[in-house]
């Protein structure tokens, strides 16, 4: 909201016509009260000063929270027809946050969240119903104030400390987003797998501008603890999740699902590597390699089949694995990009039909 509009609903509170006479009345004898109490004269003076100073605050909290009213994580609900939620961000498991950050130019808060099992409709998450899953509300807004009318090129994933974050996060936790634009502050609703498994380790929610989450965009301390890289542009929430709904087996079942390198690598570890030679696919990607180049290339074909319906992979198409069509192990052919990106090229003719060509997927190191 710009200036011209503050004004604008400043000008339109309406008081009593002995409102500032009532005020200074209260105040006066508040004064009075203290200064009898604390029976200190010498302080008259300075008492009084802060006396103003409060009514002055006092004002402008009645005239500000009259003039800013932001959605709240049950309106962002019935915003995106979600009635079930909208209830669900109103009952006793909701948490209200408001945790505001700032990252670049956007000012960024964490509005509130809530976990449970059918609080909206149905997801299909690659073909699996997750109904057990953990809702988040967000706020984007430029931090200068200026109305935002476009969205801007920003990730939002949970992380976990003690887990790799190439393992745990939005691409491998199902999750959804919507986002909507309303005087000039986005909104998103975010969704993913019930977070409460992790709720025995310090659960992160990343905003950042980048892609899937890897080592260039986020470290791993000696114990675990995840932060965003000095150069990177975004934000870290830490979810306050209850402990005791914790679930460590499922925890487990899940990353070891996954088929990735779980465990957190270090700087120190990564240097070490570095120095070694990375110079096969287990030395940049970890000894679960092949899962994470097979999911991560299947996802890459269904998107693109989705953005282009002229081009079919076989492997989409014949609900086949990508492995009967090409070898994925350490005969694999593949080079780097300037981004340290992990670049395969199959042949035309075996992925999909010849005429398309050859087909080059890019995969983020984790």
């Amino acid at each position: 909201m710009n200036r011209q509009d503050y004004r604008a609903a400043f000008d339109a509170v309406a008081f009593s016509p002995d409102f500032e006479e009532r005020t200074l009345q209260r105040l006066a004898a508040a004064r009075q009260a203290s200064e009898k109490e604390q029976n200190k004269m010498s302080m008259n003076r300075m008492k009084k000063t802060a006396l103003l100073a409060a009514a002055a605050a006092a004002l402008l909290a009645v005239t500000v929270s009259a003039a800013v009213a932001w959605l709240t994580p049950a309106q962002v609900a019935d915003r995106v027809e979600e009635p079930l939620l909208a209830e669900a961000f109103q009952g006793d498991d909701a948490i209200v946050l408001d945790e505001s950050m700032t990252a670049g130019d956007y000012q960024i808060t964490l509005a509130g969240m809530v976990s449970g099992e059918d609080l909206s409709v149905p997801t299909d998450y690659n073909g699996e119903i997750i109904s057990d899953r953990t809702y988040a509300v967000f706020r984007v807004a430029r931090a200068d104030g200026a109305p935002l009318t476009d969205y801007p090129d920003l990730s939002y994933s949970p992380l976990v400390d003690g887990y790799h974050v190439s393992c745990v996060n939005a691409w491998t936790l199902g999750t959804t987003t919507q986002q909507f634009i309303e005087d000039g502050v986005i909104y998103c609703l975010f969704d993913c797998r019930n977070l409460e498994m992790f709720a025995d380790h310090p659960v992160r929610f990343a905003i950042y501008e980048g892609g899937v989450p890897n080592t260039d965009l986020f470290s791993m301390a000696e114990d675990g603890t995840i932060s965003l890289r000095e150069n990177v542009v975004g934000v870290l929430f830490t979810l306050p999740l209850d402990e005791s709904r914790a679930d460590p087996a499922a925890a487990k079942a899940f990353v070891e699902s996954t088929g990735l390198f779980w465990e957190p690598v270090t700087d120190a570890e990564l240097a070490e590597q570095e120095a070694a030679g990375s110079d096969t696919l287990e030395a940049l990607c970890g000894v679960n390699y092949r899962p994470y180049i097979v999911e991560t290339i299947t996802m890459q074909m269904e998107n693109r089949m989705e953005k282009d319906p002229e081009i079919v992979y076989f492997p989409i198409q014949e609900d086949r694995p990508l492995t009967d069509y090409a070898a994925i192990d350490e005969t694999t052919a593949f080079t780097l990009d300037e981004h340290g990106n992990i670049v395969i090229t199959f042949p035309a003719g075996t992925v999909t039909d010849a005429a398309h060509g050859e087909q080059i997927f890019r995969l983020p190191q984790p």
